[in-house]
């Protein structure tokens, strides 16, 4: 399996640049002065109608802004070229400008995730895009775009981006989906590095690689392919190399010892020093599945390291998760790169500079990733603090952010936040993301399967009904990425091909959980509405949970279900060995006599589409039975041609 070229949006280049950015001095000397020398700064607006019609009607350019908190690349150019006063006052009189947090606003994070972070994407005053740059300029290199764009603006010659964001597709997608699978099967094993594992070429780490790495164990074990497993396990390996051994937690990316790769600033410490909330969520999850299969003992340790992590950094008050923890400290001086800080081996080394800021705010879709996560450390590791932790979280959200109407909000406001030098305003929308139901509610059914407690399936049946309503496409199939607003007569709504996968894996999961067939006829529906050949092709290996959700539906479900009373230390005997046998497709629940008959002793039936297990009383006989459902069911009545 060739290691081919390096597409636009895969995680090296963006790592150049973040290496660049956090790699220099804190004091930058082209920076030419101050926001607050300046005395007037660049008007950013939200994404809303209004600066879209202000466009139109003066007849300007639109700059749009995307980027993160904690990205050090993002701070670069909100600190050296935004505050320059020349591309202040370039931008100011003669641009609209526009600011979006990509994660406050999935949505918006998502369309323009091509060009990741910061995204600088410039649209004609009709909103037709008409170039996109991709990471943080200086201002002597922004400047002659700036001009550039007015000056044919002028002379009416601005032309649409061939790279602009793809629409939603016009109509579904009839073509078999074992056949899909398979081309995207090949699509993400092109990129697979089978010297260090993972899917950089280089290394370790990107935040979209879990998925990815949840899907090559899927298929290890669906087809017992022992080459495939080794490569997983290198997977979850790599993390452990992520690990700050001072505070816990991993970085967002490592180099290898026997690469030639790292930039000389980080030859001593091979890492990129930024930890963010969907990387300790990827990593507690390769450890756990690791562990499952290994008995690794540096797994045990591993998670260990990420929960300290967790709790001492990353956790709000309320159990909520925080998102990332910029790169930088406080009191750098000139002369040490946070390469030179970040090696430093001990917590009072470091605090001698001060710690790099934690960006408070709490977004509902990486905290349903977070709890998803410490559900299967709980599973794997036995350790209840995990599992408390995961219920805390979820309790939170759903106190705070719960609508009337069942979605649930991707973020509101704290005390924490208050105190923050943030790079943009934290926008509180309150409106449904695809993104925040689809992974909150796939967190949902994970603590349902880890305690056999209805009240959360309840829950995630109400987050699932309330998706279809708010969100998905009736006619076509498939989920918007947010609901309808006054920018959608003019910006092409959009179906995130990843976000929908996520839904996808939550509908599949629910349908089978409720036995709702409002539910059951939703994944198939959802991918063929959404999983285009040419977008596929696009997106590159950004489709793990696409991925994981083709596997699911055409492999179909394996079901543990429990019969008998749960309160009988037989019952739960029972379930404890379904929690520990290790199955990728594994839906675990209690269920009264009904499908199944009553017996005189609480039995364990496993199940799919096509077969069942004999009644299983003895707990010791449960990973051995689970061992014949290893394998695709053959039929799961969902692969018509349309």
């Amino acid at each position: 399996m060739a290691n081919t070229g390096i597409r636009l949006r895969s995680l090296f280049f963006p790592l150049i640049v973040l290496v660049i950015a956090i790699a220099m001095p804190a004091v930058e000397a082209e920076a030419s002065g101050s926001k607050s020398e300046q005395g007037q700064g660049i008007p950013w607006q939200d994404w809303t109608i209004v600066p879209f019609e202000q466009a139109r009607k003066q007849n300007k350019i639109i700059l749009v802004n995307v980027g993160m908190e904690g990205c050090a690349a993002c701070a670069r150019m909100e600190d050296i070229t935004y505050a320059d006063p020349a591309v202040a006052k370039l931008v100011r009189d003669n641009f609209v400008s526009i600011a979006v947090d990509s994660e406050a606003r999935p949505d918006i994070g998502e369309r323009y995730s091509d060009w990741a972070w910061p995204a600088t994407i410039f649209l004609a005053p009709d909103t037709t895009q008409v170039l996109a740059v991709r990471g943080n300029r200086l201002p002597r290199n922004f400047i002659p775009i700036l001009k550039d764009l007015l000056s044919k603006h002028e002379a009416g010659s601005l032309k649409t981006d061939p790279r602009s964001p793809y629409a939603a597709p016009p109509k579904p997608q009839e073509t078999e989906l074992t056949l899909i699978r398979d081309s995207l099967r090949a699509q993400i094993d092109r990129s697979l590095n089978e010297k260090y594992g993972g899917w950089s070429s280089s290394g370790i780490g990107g935040e979209q690689s879990g998925s990815r790495l949840r899907h090559l164990y899927l298929r290890a074990h669906l087809y017992d392919n022992q080459e495939m497993l080794g490569w997983a396990l290198k997977g979850s390996a790599g993390y452990l190399r992520n690990i700050d051994p001072v505070w816990g937690g991993v970085y967002s990316h490592s180099f290898p010892a026997d690469t030639d790769k790292v930039p000389a600033k980080f030859a001593r410490l091979r890492v990129i020093p930024e930890k963010r909330i969907s990387a300790q969520s990827n990593a507690i999850t390769g450890f756990a599945i690791a562990y499952q299969l290994s008995g690794d003992k540096r797994y045990v340790e591993g998670m260990h390291k990420m929960h300290q992590f967790m709790t001492d950094w990353f956790m709000a008050p309320d159990g909520t998760f925080y998102t990332n923890q910029r790169a930088v400290p406080p009191n750098l001086p000139p002369g040490m790169s946070a390469g030179d800080y970040w090696a430093l081996e001990s917590d009072t080394a470091r605090r001698k500079y001060g710690t790099p800021a934690i960006d408070h705010a709490v977004y509902t879709d990486k905290n349903g990733e977070a709890i998803a996560a410490y559900v299967l450390a709980w599973e794997a590791f036995g350790n209840p603090e995990y599992l408390s932790t995961a219920v805390r979280a979820a309790n939170a959200i759903l106190k705070k952010r719960s609508s009337k109407a069942g979605w649930i909000v991707q973020t509101v406001g704290n005390d924490e936040i208050a105190g923050d030098q943030r790079l943009r305003p934290l926008d509180e929308n309150a409106r449904p993301f695809l993104n925040a139901q689809a992974w909150f509610g796939y967190g949902l059914l994970a603590l349902y399967r880890a305690t056999g407690e209805e009240q959360w399936l309840k829950r995630a049946v109400r987050v699932g009904a309330a998706t279809l309503t708010a969100l998905e496409d009736k006619q076509l199939g498939g989920f918007y990425a947010t609901s309808a607003d006054e920018t959608t007569s003019i910006i092409a709504p959009r179906k995130s091909l990843e976000a929908n996968g996520t839904a996808a894996n939550f509908f599949y999961d629910l349908g089978v959980y409720s036995k709702n067939p409002v539910f059951t006829a939703v994944p198939e529906r959802t991918l063929r509405g959404v999983a285009q050949p040419a977008i596929i092709r696009r997106e590159g290996k950004i489709t793990g949970e696409l991925a994981m959700a083709l596997e699911k539906v055409t492999a179909s479900y394996v079901e543990f279900s429990v019969v008998g009373d749960m309160s009988l230390p037989e019952s739960q005997a029972l379930y404890e060995a379904g929690l520990k046998a290790y199955h990728p497709r594994k839906l675990l629940h209690y269920e009264a006599p009904g499908r199944y008959p009553a017996r005189q002793k609480p039995a364990m039936y496993i199940c799919n589409p096509d077969m069942c297990s004999v009644p299983i009383e003895n707990p010791a006989l449960v990973a051995e039975q689970a061992l014949a459902f290893r394998g695709p069911a053959s039929s799961n009545g969902m692969l018509t041609k349309k």
